[in-house]
């Protein structure tokens, strides 16, 4: 007959009935048949206190989380804007169960994203705020799953190292579905193991349906069956030491989980491509990713994704600071350590080994390992790990009769953690000119002076965007609204109507534009913006990525700061000093025809007779040449001038004119309200 070992648990004054059923040995049944009763574990803690310091977790998390919220990242990349597009056809009464534009994706943060947008408005905090309220989420939720498989302790530091680490931080942060997915394993595999542990049915009544609905988050979630398969052979494995279930609790959660996913089932068994058209793209089977080389290159991309965890992390800025690891120096030796105390754990250990393995597949099989989107899935039993170790070590102090130094060190790894995480990100992550690019700000910036510019109250104002803007950044399409203040141009052919009032035009600066310049108001006041810039992800240079003509009405003065010759006027001129060295000179033109020859401007800065700076160029920075002026209009025409010493306003004297390139010859100057000398008007004089 087998022997059943006890142990004698002693309470503290104060505990009642319902502390004593909380702290009630589990029952595991051995590979030899007998039944021992398990040692309570000393980190069991009292329920009030557990919910305050995952109360304390979960602000700290929502505090890493909302600090620059909206703005860092910037701009919004065009995957996040194909949400934001697919959360206004829901708005707009469409609702399906898969959105194929942008190579197809599922559907559950799209509709998350149309309540957002339907309460915050077309806005990029629109298409992230469903991240943010989803990472936040997983915190406690990866508290539930650690709690369940293993006691409240590691729960916790489980939920810290979810609160504080970069990666989940970063990924609550954007508008990309993969964070869904994370919320939904924990929630799923929490209630199973609580099934296992305390045989209720609606244990795995909540599993099925907290497992069928993450089919609905992202492509990572097909890879987690074949996780779910090795949990089953573990429970057959009498060496897990891990409890039985029953077959009809094993069916429950087969039925809910499989009713739950029918719905999308059914559509992509009727529609193939929507399961592989991207994993084709990617896979490392394609020719074009191995470069005939599978083998070769899946040992390559394991070893890489081996490295990801405290080596060298994902390089896109999208995902992740370019390199950084998944866990900094103090939770790398942490995870080292937890890996050792899963595998003598035995089973949620290695059930926990078994399923970050698996759910690494689906990057290392693919291009761009590691590549922290393809691996979420690892998430939040990834977390787990590193707790695994702070715990061992937290414990083996206690053994030492230290156990406020186990405390103390637990807390010091969590908070260097959270201080390497927040410099990082509001540092170097946040200053990096390739995140800028990489999120495509440019774009998210047009659209927005697009937007401001229309939405001035108490004004008449027209925009024309070219239909190549439009169609090429998917943030336009969804962060501009369409009306009929909004025209969409070919600019290579005239626009059908010139508007009237405050009018911009918005063009490709490497396209035909000059027809579209039609647009614009006669006799107006046009300024060009050139700022905004663009860099694909493979390319070596940014480039301009839109023009902006901004026409307003023309101010009415007095006479002309200078008459040139051929009846080209310098209205104004403005000097403005932006650096000690560096100079920003303003100059307004005006035509009474236009003119025959593209003239060059040219503004010197001069110093008795040594030049200490100059700037020629074409008008506006060759957007606007003055053979593209029309006669009336005013051209705005603005010179950044770097200098070899600091400008001193009282000796250095600033000189501007025009002159024809092919000759090198000025145009005189007429008559002049300033002093003149060269075919130079001398705008700023000691």
């Amino acid at each position: 007959m087998p022997r059943l070992q006890c142990d004698v648990i002693c309470l503290p004054q104060g505990y009642g009935n319902s502390g004593v059923l909380a702290m009630t040995p589990l029952v595991h049944r051995s590979a030899e048949g007998s039944e021992r009763l398990e040692r309570v574990d000393k980190e069991h803690l009292p329920t009030r206190l557990y919910g305050l310091a995952l109360a304390a977790i979960v602000a700290v998390a929502l505090a890493a989380r909302l600090a620059g919220f909206g703005h860092i990242p910037p701009g919004l990349y065009h995957d996040e804007a194909y949400n934001g597009l697919d959360a206004l056809q829901v708005l707009s009464g469409s609702h399906p169960l898969w959105f194929p534009a942008n190579n197809g994706r599922e559907p559950f943060f799209i509709y998350l994203v149309a309540l957002s947008v339907a309460a915050l408005g077309r806005s990029a905090v629109a298409v992230r705020a469903p991240a943010l309220l989803l990472g936040l989420l997983t915190v406690p939720a990866t508290a539930f799953v650690a709690t369940t498989m293993f006691n409240r302790r590691v729960g916790l530091l489980s939920a810290a190292v979810a609160a504080v680490a970069f990666w989940p931080v970063h990924l609550s942060r954007v508008g990309f579905r993969a964070v869904a997915l994370p919320l939904f394993t924990a929630l799923a595999l929490g209630f199973l193991w609580r099934g296992l542990k305390r045989g209720r049915w609606t244990d795995y009544v909540a599993a099925g349906l907290c497992y069928g609905a993450s089919l609905y988050t992202y492509l990572a979630a097909r890879f987690t069956p074949v996780a779910l398969l090795l949990l089953g052979a573990l429970l057959l494995w009498p060496a897990a030491r891990l409890p039985r279930p029953r077959a009809r609790h094993v069916l429950i959660f087969l039925a809910v989980a499989l009713l739950t996913a029918a719905p999308l089932a059914a559509y992509v068994a009727g529609h193939p491509e929507a399961l592989g058209e991207r994993a084709g793209q990617v896979s490392i089977l394609n020719p074009a990713i191995s470069h005939g080389d599978p083998w070769g290159t899946l040992a390559r991309q394991t070893l890489l994704a081996l490295e990801a965890f405290f080596v060298r992390g994902d390089r896109i800025p999208r995902h992740n600071l370019p390199w950084r690891p998944i866990f900094d120096p103090a939770l790398g030796a942490a995870f080292v350590a937890g890996t050792v105390a899963a595998i003598r754990r035995r089973g949620a250990g290695w059930f926990v080994l078994l399923w970050v393995a698996v759910l690494l597949v689906p990057t290392i099989v693919a291009e761009d390992t590691p590549h922290f989107l393809r691996a979420v899935g690892v998430q939040p039993l990834l977390f787990i790990v590193p707790a695994l170790g702070l715990e061992a070590a937290w414990g083996w102090l206690e053994r030492c009769g230290r156990p406020r130094i186990g405390a103390m060190a637990a807390a010091a790894v969590l908070l260097i953690g959270l201080a390497s995480t927040v410099y990082a990100y509001q540092g170097p992550y946040a200053q990096q000119q390739t995140v800028y690019y990489h999120f495509e700000a440019g774009a998210r910036e047009l659209a927005e002076r697009i937007t401001a510019f229309l939405g001035a109250p108490g004004t008449s104002r027209t925009a024309h965007v070219s239909e190549r803007l439009w169609r090429d950044w998917p943030s336009l399409r969804f962060l501009v609204p369409e009306g009929p203040a909004l025209r969409l141009i070919a600019p290579d052919q005239p626009p059908p109507a010139t508007t009237t009032g405050e009018t911009l035009l918005a063009v490709w600066p490497f396209e035909p534009y000059r027809p579209a310049l039609a647009c614009l108001p006669a006799a107006s006041r046009i300024e060009v913006l050139a700022d905004l810039q663009e860099r694909g992800d493979l390319d070596p240079e940014a480039r301009q990525l839109a023009l902006l003509f901004r026409a307003s009405v023309r101010p009415e003065g007095g006479p002309p700061v200078a008459a040139l010759e051929r009846g080209i006027g310098l209205i104004e001129a403005q000097v403005e000093q932006v650096a000690p060295q560096r100079l920003r000179v303003r100059l307004v033109w005006q035509a009474a025809e236009p003119p025959a020859i593209d003239y060059v401007a040219f503004v010197h800065v001069v110093r008795g007779g040594a030049m200490l700076g100059q700037h020629d160029g074409p008008p506006a920075g060759g957007a606007l040449p003055s053979t593209a002026w029309r006669a009336g209009d005013q051209v705005v025409d603005v010179h950044e001038i770097d200098l070899s010493a600091p400008y001193d306003p009282t000796s250095d004297r600033v000189i501007a004119g025009l002159y024809d390139p092919a000759t090198v010859t000025r145009l005189r100057v007429i008559e002049s309200r300033v002093p003149t000398q060269d075919d130079a008007v001398l705008v700023s004089t000691p």
